[in-house]
């Protein structure tokens, strides 16, 4: 049997969709594991035991729009595919597959288009947030037969460990001698202001007398040039924001000694390749740990704010809560820190 994992958004999702390839591989062992992933991101799961093969989706080149779509449902047919499971729902992809003329096609009712384009509707409303998004993309695989709720997401690096090594003392790092930090998440969440990610930089030198290593994407450059300007001048703080490739990322955020960052990608990544990390959530329901946070894993602390909020989507200006997010305090996080480094 050939099966095809399709998760065509973002970092944080498709590494809480790695436990969904291990779930099939376990009860389906013959079965050749593909996965359909954007191409930007796709490295994330580079070196999966799991994944016997990786489809690059191309949305904003080959794959865009309708003529986009067929050419990927081409694509898919000379993959000759037995079965998809679309954890993530959007119309072209989700076209390529039908056209691709696969005979099975799971995936959940989360679209109106769901049932026209699925042999096999699995009925969820994630927008309650009772579950992980892990758990949900598990629950994914039932019409298979596979009801697995206990698998942890992993992410492996690619490359050896001694030329790991040589790739961090290139950049004047030491392995397990630096945090990272990670300010930025692309407006998707709450966040700390980044005078308190200032602050926070701050007590973690002081405090370990180790250098901080400041990551990010390129929507995150403008927020970390704003903090290296502040914090012009520090020896001890190293900005690699937009230098480093999918798999470089990866090597600095395992060889950290403790990774601190917001519900985004990389803070995924860090969690997934079992790296001491504390997660900073908002308490929206829709953002919240609940949903979103490292599943079943015990090295990572998550740090939200009091508050008892009742926004369900997004947070309202009025709320007399609005900066909850600024309640989370330097001491709390660091508590954290040393707790994970303590185990």
């Amino acid at each position: 049997m050939r099966v095809l994992i399709s998760r065509t958004d973002r970092i944080g999702d498709l590494v809480l969709s790695t436990p969904v390839f291990e779930a099939v591989k376990r009860h389906l062992p013959d079965a050749a594991v593909m996965v359909m992933a954007h191409k930007g991101i796709i490295d994330v799961i580079g070196d999966n035991p799991f994944v016997d093969d990786v489809i690059p989706y191309d949305p904003s080149g080959k794959h865009k729009g309708l003529r986009g779509a067929l050419q990927l449902a081409a694509e898919l047919r000379e993959k000759h595919i037995d079965v998809a499971v679309e954890l993530f729902m959007s119309w072209y992809p989700s076209l390529a597959l039908l056209l691709a003329g696969i005979r099975r096609r799971i995936g959940p009712g989360s679209r109106i288009y769901s049932p026209a384009v699925l042999t096999d509707v699995v009925k969820q409303n994630r927008r309650r947030s009772l579950y992980n998004e892990a758990a949900y993309n598990l629950m994914l695989l039932q019409p298979l037969g596979i009801t697995d709720l206990d698998i942890q997401p992993h992410v492996y690096l690619s490359d050896n460990k001694d030329s790991c090594e040589k790739f961090l003392l290139h950049q004047g790092i030491k392995p397990f001698n630096y945090f990272v930090v990670h300010p930025g998440m692309g407006g998707s969440a709450k966040n700390l202001s980044m005078e308190k990610y200032r602050e926070l930089i701050k007590a973690l030198i002081q405090r370990y007398r180790l250098p901080v290593v400041l990551t990010g994407s390129f929507v995150d450059h403008t927020t970390v040039n704003r903090l290296t300007a502040e914090l012009y001048g520090d020896p001890q703080v190293k900005d690699m924001c937009c230098v480093l490739s999918m798999n470089q990322l990866k090597m600095v955020l395992f060889f950290a000694t403790a990774v601190i960052a917001p519900s985004t990608g990389p803070m995924h990544i860090a969690a997934a390749l079992g790296r001491p990390t504390v997660a900073l959530f908002s308490p929206i329901k829709a953002q919240s740990k609940t949903r979103w946070a490292p599943y079943l894993l015990k090295n990572v602390a998550v740090v939200e704010p009091a508050a008892a909020c009742g926004e369900q989507e997004s947070c309202n200006k009025k709320c007399l809560q609005y900066d909850c997010m600024e309640t989370i305090t330097i001491e709390e996080i660091l508590a954290k820190v040393e707790g994970l480094r303590a185990v």
